[in-house]
């Protein structure tokens, strides 16, 4: 029986007494699905271990068990879990490349495709800028005096004021 976790434990005892899931989620309050979860053994879908543990308390009394066997198999079974993540964590990662796992026409492929995006982003800028600098030209002469107020209107007429003040 080494290999049994908690959920085998608590259906093993429930099918004993001949209940139903439904029966002890009604008699625990326990969701239909968390009890379902519970029975496979899925930690990963359950809440946390602290809800866990008091379903599993309540599920254990439902069915009328002594509730420290499928507790300790619980407790077994997060730590086995925890230890994995842990192990897994402290695994070294090795990059790909160095290691051989990466073809070298793949590796020479995201050298032109990283080679690609630093061009264009270079000729954006390099467009933007030139844009923004046509933009900024001041206008050539002659253009943009149609909305400006005429200014050669009175300087003509103080012209021919001193042409005629020249024929007396």
């Amino acid at each position: 029986m080494d290999d049994e976790h908690f959920g085998n434990c608590l259906r093993r005892a429930r099918e004993d007494r001949a209940l139903t899931i439904g029966d002890i989620s009604a008699s625990t309050k326990v969701p239909r699905s968390a009890i379902e979860q519970l029975e496979a053994g899925a930690l990963s879908s359950l809440p946390a271990h602290v809800f866990v543990r008091g379903f599993i308390r309540s599920y254990a009394k439902a069915v009328g068990i002594n509730d420290a066997r499928p507790l300790s198999l619980f407790d077994r079974a997060v730590n086995a879990k925890n230890e994995a993540a842990r192990v897994e964590a402290v695994s070294p990662v090795i990059d790909p490349s160095l290691a051989g796992g990466v073809p070298e026409e793949e590796e020479t492929g995201r050298r032109r495709g990283f080679g690609v995006a630093v061009f264009v982003i270079l000729f954006v800028l390099i467009a933007t800028i030139a844009f923004s600098l046509l933009l900024r030209r001041p206008p050539q002469s002659g253009e943009g005096l149609s909305m400006a107020r005429p200014m050669s209107a009175p300087v003509l007429v103080a012209a021919n004021d001193a042409r005629s003040t020249r024929a007396s």
